[in-house]
């Protein structure tokens, strides 16, 4: 059942992997309108900002706060470019429509170069999101984390034969990997990455949720999985994701997960 983004979201008993109800295009490299390269994925999980001004962290090491983000950086924001809402007339009509206006006018450079796969599901062992039967998360959710040997692959799930392949497949001497997740809700609202930022020691990503004219009714975790080009320094990571047309959340990579009450 698709229901359209102005309906209410309705919860479908466990995690099953649905299809996307919107289009995603896959980018050009890192320089394209949608980012990164974007290839979905098929695994079945068993359960289940930026204009690249100083403020964005880009030409200073992040400093640590209370909350886990570096100095001057906030939790909430608005995000710093317009975004053009398109018409959704739930009708099946809108054969134009795109799933990522959230990201359109986004700034693409300067970035790293990137390849993403998107997923649904929690993807980790015993990490990050977590769902067991009974729970009741409230609010938003967002974990971010870097892989950066080869060895990391055993942090992911071994049902999820897709991202562990292509986390395998990495050369871990030039690139390293950023795993993204957020939860919870409809399946196809998925994290996806316009550009990987270098900073003085680590990546700045930025971001935000596809927003299909029609999204699938299940209740899940979502992520995306980018390899991209190693920098000089990666001792750290955030992420910064535009939710909708007037929100955008960041977090850092070793802060855990954080939950951000709606």
């Amino acid at each position: 059942m698709h229901r359209t983004r102005r309906e209410t979201l309705g919860l479908v008993g466990g995690l099953a992997a649905t299809a996307l109800g919107g289009c995603l295009a896959p980018g050009e490299g890192s320089g394209g309108s949608g980012g990164g390269e974007t290839t979905p994925t098929q695994s079945t999980p068993r359960s289940g900002t930026d204009e690249g001004t100083p403020t964005d962290t880009e030409g200073g090491p992040p400093t640590g706060t209370p909350n886990g983000l570096p100095e001057g950086v906030e939790r909430v924001d608005t995000p710093p470019y317009d975004v053009e809402e398109p018409e959704c007339t739930g009708d099946g009509r809108d054969e134009d429509y795109d799933a990522l206006y959230l990201c359109a006018n986004m700034p693409a450079e300067p970035s790293l170069s990137f390849q993403q796969r998107p997923a649904r599901g929690t993807v980790f062992r015993d990490e990050g999101l977590q769902f067991s039967p009974g729970d009741d998360p409230s609010g938003e959710q967002l974990y971010a984390t870097l892989l950066t040997d080869a060895e990391d692959v055993d942090r992911i799930g071994t049902e999820w034969d897709d991202i562990r392949a292509f986390v395998s497949e990495t050369d871990f001497e030039r690139r390293a990997v950023l795993v993204v997740q957020t939860g919870w809700g409809s399946g196809s609202i998925l994290p996806h990455l316009k550009r990987v930022a270098a900073t003085d020691d680590g990546i700045h990503a930025y971001g935000c949720y596809t927003r299909p004219c029609a999204y699938t009714a299940d209740y899940t975790a979502r992520a995306t999985v980018a390899r991209f080009e190693r920098p000089d320094a990666l001792d750290t990571g955030l992420v910064s994701l535009t939710v909708d047309p007037a929100t955008r959340y960041t977090v850092a990579t070793d802060e855990g997960v954080v939950t951000i009450d709606g």
